[in-house]
């Protein structure tokens, strides 16, 4: 069992899994195994068929194409996935990949497991990770060429739905890669990132299924919704991981604020869903502050996602600023 949530913990982590039901992680990771590889090692040649995808569970992985003169073309590190493309495009790789450090990969499928069969079996899993990557290969054209990209309308209409998340409406994670910083200036000074997760939201699922809990999701993000004033941003961030970017607050509001959205939280009226009011829904929230804390969103995401992880570690339905 804690081999499985491990992988499962891992898949999650990744751009490609993050927006997978419960369910459908499981069914990933049951698929899936982990190996070690040591420095200097091959994973697949350029050329080869593409059974298989891999993510980093530890260590670095180095790509290479053979076709530009031995060139290194990326570097992969830990919860990140290499080799998804030629997998779920069902061509021959189009690079070759080796360990750069000794490391720990998690290969998907296993090699016991045939991916003809499994695309058969799971069509509805490999169609949403179709979906997934083409939001995984429009970010990463984005950060290579955003100004060509934002001059196109249709795609700015194809960038409005890739950062909007299906289920709940909200932006979604990209949004919060794409350097969200960049339009703080033009509405505010400063401003709050909110990064918030339930405690128990678990229980939802695993005792009323998981409906029950796709349900929750939706409750949770409208009630964040009617909780943000204006200006605010909500955002679905992965799996149960929510977000509020707060503009022009300070760290003392921003924890107000919080208290309020805890309480808004908690008092949610679940017996909709799941036939009883003795459940109850209580979150933990970390704080992070631009310009004071950082100036980079990716680094804003970061501190305020580990302190809303140190506040689930002390037991929950606590608040860091």
């Amino acid at each position: 069992m804690a081999l499985r949530e491990e992988k499962v913990e891992l898949l999650r982590k990744v751009d490609l899994f993050s927006q997978l039901r419960e369910y459908e992680l499981d069914v990933i990771a049951n698929y899936s195994d982990f190996f070690e590889i040591k420095k200097g090692q091959a994973i697949f040649s350029q050329g080869s068929p593409a059974h298989e995808m891999y993510v980093v569970g530890s260590g670095r992985v180095g790509i290479i194409s053979f076709e530009i003169d031995d060139a290194r073309i990326a570097q992969i590190t830990a919860d990140e996935s290499f080799g998804e493309f030629d997998f779920l495009g069902r061509i021959n790789r189009s690079a070759a990949a080796f360990a750069e450090e000794d490391s720990v990969l998690l290969k998907f499928p296993a090699i016991k497991y045939s991916p003809d069969e499994l695309f058969h079996e799971h069509p509805v899993i490999f169609a949403r990770l179709l979906y997934s990557l083409l939001g995984v290969v429009s970010e990463r054209i984005w950060n290579v060429n955003k100004m060509l990209y934002d001059k196109t309308h249709w795609l700015q209409d194809l960038r409005k739905q890739l950062l909007c998340d299906k289920m709940t409406g909200l932006y979604n994670q990209v949004f919060l890669k794409e350097d969200f910083v960049n339009m703080l200036p033009e509405i505010g000074k400063n401003a709050a990132l909110l990064m918030i997760k339930p405690d128990n939201f678990k229980d939802i699922n695993d005792g009323f299924g998981h409906e029950a809990g796709d349900q929750a999701l939706n409750l949770m993000a409208i009630f964040l919704q009617s909780e943000l004033r204006e200006n605010d941003i909500g955002v679905r961030f992965r799996g149960d991981e929510y977000a509020a970017v707060l503009i022009d607050t300070d760290r003392d509001e921003a924890l107000i604020r919080a208290i309020e959205l805890r309480s808004t939280f908690y008092n949610m009226d679940l017996s909709g869903i799941t036939g009883t009011a003795d459940i109850k829904l209580t979150v933990s929230i970390g704080i992070a502050m631009y310009p004071e804390d950082t100036q980079c969103s990716a680094d804003l995401v970061k501190i305020a996602h580990e302190k809303m992880m140190k506040a689930r570690g002390n037991g929950g339905d606590e608040i860091i600023k």
